[in-house]
Protein backbone atom coordinates (compact mmCIF):
# COMPACT_ATOMS: atom_id res chain seq x y z
CA UNK A 1 0.00 0.00 0.00
CA UNK A 2 1.44 3.46 -1.11
CA UNK A 3 2.07 6.06 1.85
CA UNK A 4 -1.57 8.39 0.06
CA UNK A 5 -3.22 5.47 0.42
CA UNK A 6 -2.13 4.53 4.27
CA UNK A 7 -2.74 8.17 4.40
CA UNK A 8 -6.80 7.94 3.30
CA UNK A 9 -6.82 4.71 5.23
CA UNK A 10 -5.75 6.37 8.30
CA UNK A 11 -8.45 9.53 7.85
CA UNK A 12 -11.17 7.14 6.92
CA UNK A 13 -10.23 4.93 10.04
CA UNK A 14 -10.27 8.37 12.11
CA UNK A 15 -13.71 9.02 10.86
CA UNK A 16 -15.26 6.17 11.95
CA UNK A 17 -13.68 5.94 15.65
CA UNK A 18 -15.25 9.70 15.58
CA UNK A 19 -18.47 9.27 14.54
CA UNK A 20 -21.53 8.93 16.73
CA UNK A 21 -22.66 5.80 18.20
CA UNK A 22 -25.63 4.72 16.24
CA UNK A 23 -28.30 1.54 16.95
CA UNK A 24 -27.48 -0.08 14.00
CA UNK A 25 -31.13 -2.76 14.02
CA UNK A 26 -33.26 0.27 14.54
CA UNK A 27 -32.39 3.73 13.82
CA UNK A 28 -29.89 2.81 10.54
CA UNK A 29 -33.20 2.33 8.30
CA UNK A 30 -35.49 5.23 7.05
CA UNK A 31 -33.82 8.32 8.77
CA UNK A 32 -34.52 11.58 8.00
CA UNK A 33 -31.61 12.96 6.31
CA UNK A 34 -30.99 16.84 6.21
CA UNK A 35 -28.53 18.27 3.75
CA UNK A 36 -26.84 21.99 3.13
CA UNK A 37 -26.77 22.47 -0.55
CA UNK A 38 -23.72 24.74 -1.45
CA UNK A 39 -20.50 23.12 -0.19
CA UNK A 40 -22.47 19.78 0.52
CA UNK A 41 -24.12 19.14 -2.85
CA UNK A 42 -23.15 21.57 -5.46
CA UNK A 43 -20.06 23.37 -6.37
CA UNK A 44 -20.96 27.05 -5.16
CA UNK A 45 -17.43 28.02 -5.07
CA UNK A 46 -16.23 26.82 -8.51
CA UNK A 47 -19.10 28.19 -10.57
CA UNK A 48 -19.03 31.54 -8.13
CA UNK A 49 -14.90 31.71 -9.15
CA UNK A 50 -15.45 30.96 -13.79
CA UNK A 51 -18.42 33.58 -13.28
CA UNK A 52 -16.94 36.04 -11.38
CA UNK A 53 -13.64 35.84 -13.96
CA UNK A 54 -16.23 36.07 -16.53
CA UNK A 55 -18.46 38.82 -15.77
CA UNK A 56 -16.43 41.24 -13.92
CA UNK A 57 -12.60 40.16 -15.11
CA UNK A 58 -11.69 39.13 -11.24
CA UNK A 59 -9.68 35.78 -11.24
CA UNK A 60 -9.63 34.40 -7.31
CA UNK A 61 -7.49 31.39 -6.81
CA UNK A 62 -8.98 28.06 -7.75
CA UNK A 63 -8.06 26.65 -4.30
CA UNK A 64 -11.24 28.86 -2.94
CA UNK A 65 -11.39 30.65 -0.22
CA UNK A 66 -9.67 30.15 3.18
CA UNK A 67 -12.58 31.13 5.29
CA UNK A 68 -16.48 32.49 4.76
CA UNK A 69 -15.48 36.09 4.35
CA UNK A 70 -14.98 36.11 0.90
CA UNK A 71 -12.68 39.54 1.16
CA UNK A 72 -9.02 37.52 1.13
CA UNK A 73 -10.05 35.61 -1.55
CA UNK A 74 -11.43 38.09 -3.82
CA UNK A 75 -9.53 41.79 -2.83
CA UNK A 76 -12.91 43.77 -2.38
CA UNK A 77 -14.55 45.10 0.18
CA UNK A 78 -17.60 42.29 2.06
CA UNK A 79 -20.20 45.09 0.90
CA UNK A 80 -18.99 44.42 -2.89
CA UNK A 81 -18.51 40.45 -2.05
CA UNK A 82 -21.72 40.14 -1.07
CA UNK A 83 -22.93 42.48 -4.50
CA UNK A 84 -21.49 39.67 -6.56
CA UNK A 85 -22.78 37.07 -4.39
CA UNK A 86 -26.43 38.06 -4.91
CA UNK A 87 -25.56 38.64 -8.54
CA UNK A 88 -24.41 35.48 -9.14
CA UNK A 89 -27.41 34.02 -6.93
CA UNK A 90 -29.55 35.93 -9.26
CA UNK A 91 -28.26 34.41 -12.71
CA UNK A 92 -28.42 31.33 -14.92
CA UNK A 93 -25.09 30.16 -13.78
CA UNK A 94 -26.63 29.78 -10.14
CA UNK A 95 -28.54 26.94 -11.68
CA UNK A 96 -25.46 24.93 -14.01
CA UNK A 97 -23.17 23.71 -10.71
CA UNK A 98 -21.75 20.90 -10.93
CA UNK A 99 -21.84 18.27 -8.26
CA UNK A 100 -20.15 18.30 -5.23
CA UNK A 101 -17.69 15.45 -4.95
CA UNK A 102 -18.83 12.54 -4.22
CA UNK A 103 -22.44 13.67 -3.47
CA UNK A 104 -24.00 12.39 -6.40
CA UNK A 105 -23.11 8.44 -5.78
CA UNK A 106 -23.57 8.83 -1.83
CA UNK A 107 -27.20 10.46 -2.32
CA UNK A 108 -28.13 7.61 -4.49
CA UNK A 109 -26.81 4.90 -2.05
CA UNK A 110 -28.42 6.54 0.84
CA UNK A 111 -31.78 6.98 -0.99
CA UNK A 112 -31.53 2.99 -2.26
CA UNK A 113 -31.09 2.24 1.76
CA UNK A 114 -34.52 3.70 2.26
CA UNK A 115 -33.70 7.00 3.93
CA UNK A 116 -35.51 10.49 3.46
CA UNK A 117 -33.49 13.30 1.79
CA UNK A 118 -34.52 16.99 2.73
CA UNK A 119 -32.09 19.75 1.53
CA UNK A 120 -32.29 23.25 3.41
CA UNK A 121 -30.45 25.93 1.88
CA UNK A 122 -29.89 29.41 2.32
CA UNK A 123 -29.56 31.07 -1.29
CA UNK A 124 -32.40 33.07 -2.65
CA UNK A 125 -35.85 33.54 -2.23
CA UNK A 126 -36.87 34.51 -5.56
CA UNK A 127 -38.96 32.07 -7.55
CA UNK A 128 -36.57 32.32 -10.50
CA UNK A 129 -33.77 31.25 -8.00
CA UNK A 130 -35.79 28.66 -6.69
CA UNK A 131 -36.58 27.24 -9.72
CA UNK A 132 -32.97 26.95 -11.24
CA UNK A 133 -31.57 25.47 -7.70
CA UNK A 134 -34.18 22.61 -7.76
CA UNK A 135 -34.02 22.32 -11.61
CA UNK A 136 -30.00 21.98 -11.06
CA UNK A 137 -30.71 19.45 -8.25
CA UNK A 138 -32.74 17.51 -9.62
CA UNK A 139 -30.50 17.21 -13.61
CA UNK A 140 -27.33 16.80 -11.05
CA UNK A 141 -28.89 14.24 -8.83
CA UNK A 142 -31.81 12.44 -10.94
CA UNK A 143 -34.78 14.00 -8.76
CA UNK A 144 -33.85 11.89 -5.59
CA UNK A 145 -34.13 14.32 -3.13
CA UNK A 146 -37.83 14.32 -1.01
CA UNK A 147 -37.93 18.23 -0.10
CA UNK A 148 -36.41 21.43 -0.94
CA UNK A 149 -36.63 24.13 1.37
CA UNK A 150 -35.15 27.43 -0.49
CA UNK A 151 -34.51 30.36 2.12
CA UNK A 152 -32.76 34.01 1.40
CA UNK A 153 -29.61 34.44 1.39
CA UNK A 154 -28.23 34.60 4.99
CA UNK A 155 -31.35 33.48 6.54
CA UNK A 156 -31.21 32.15 9.37
CA UNK A 157 -32.43 28.17 9.37
CA UNK A 158 -32.68 27.49 13.01
CA UNK A 159 -36.28 27.45 12.35
CA UNK A 160 -36.36 24.93 10.09
CA UNK A 161 -33.76 22.90 11.86
CA UNK A 162 -36.20 23.58 14.95
CA UNK A 163 -39.28 22.10 13.51
CA UNK A 164 -37.61 19.44 10.79
CA UNK A 165 -37.70 15.80 11.48
CA UNK A 166 -34.97 14.88 13.77
CA UNK A 167 -32.38 12.85 11.81
CA UNK A 168 -28.72 13.34 10.10
CA UNK A 169 -28.18 17.20 9.49
CA UNK A 170 -25.07 17.39 7.18
CA UNK A 171 -23.48 21.03 6.34
CA UNK A 172 -20.16 22.77 5.83
CA UNK A 173 -20.92 25.84 7.77
CA UNK A 174 -19.94 25.25 11.77
CA UNK A 175 -22.17 28.02 12.67
CA UNK A 176 -25.47 26.22 11.05
CA UNK A 177 -24.04 22.88 12.45
CA UNK A 178 -24.40 24.15 15.76
CA UNK A 179 -27.69 25.11 15.12
CA UNK A 180 -28.82 21.66 14.24
CA UNK A 181 -26.79 19.58 16.55
CA UNK A 182 -28.57 22.10 19.35
CA UNK A 183 -31.73 21.21 18.21
CA UNK A 184 -31.46 17.86 18.17
CA UNK A 185 -29.98 16.57 14.91
CA UNK A 186 -26.88 14.18 14.49
CA UNK A 187 -24.99 16.70 12.67
CA UNK A 188 -22.14 15.89 10.36
CA UNK A 189 -19.53 18.89 8.99
CA UNK A 190 -17.87 18.13 5.54
CA UNK A 191 -13.85 19.59 5.67
CA UNK A 192 -13.00 22.39 3.55
CA UNK A 193 -10.54 24.95 3.25
CA UNK A 194 -13.01 27.70 4.03
CA UNK A 195 -13.59 26.18 7.08
CA UNK A 196 -10.51 24.39 8.43
CA UNK A 197 -10.12 27.35 11.38
CA UNK A 198 -13.70 26.06 12.41
CA UNK A 199 -12.39 22.99 13.13
CA UNK A 200 -9.05 24.04 14.82
CA UNK A 201 -11.31 25.66 17.28
CA UNK A 202 -14.58 23.81 17.35
CA UNK A 203 -16.08 23.70 21.18
CA UNK A 204 -19.04 20.86 19.80
CA UNK A 205 -17.48 17.57 20.20
CA UNK A 206 -20.82 15.89 19.52
CA UNK A 207 -19.93 17.24 15.36
CA UNK A 208 -18.13 15.03 13.75
CA UNK A 209 -15.85 16.28 10.61
CA UNK A 210 -15.59 14.40 7.20
CA UNK A 211 -13.52 14.76 4.38
CA UNK A 212 -16.51 13.52 2.50
CA UNK A 213 -19.42 11.26 2.21
CA UNK A 214 -17.99 8.01 2.41
CA UNK A 215 -17.55 7.57 6.32
CA UNK A 216 -21.52 8.49 6.29
CA UNK A 217 -22.38 6.05 3.90
CA UNK A 218 -20.63 3.43 5.40
CA UNK A 219 -22.65 4.01 8.69
CA UNK A 220 -25.88 4.36 7.43
CA UNK A 221 -26.65 2.12 4.19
Amino acid sequence: MTQSNLLTAAKFARALSDAPTINFERENRNMHFILDCDGVLLDWTRGFRHWVHANHGIKPSASGPRSWSLFNWLGLPEERCFELITEFNASQAFGELYAQGDAPEAMAKLKAAGHKLTVLTSCSDDPVALQRRKQNLDREFAGIFDRVICLALRESKAKWLEVLERGIWIEDNYKNAMIGSDAGHTTFMLRHLHNAEDEKSASNRSITWVDNFAPIVSLFS
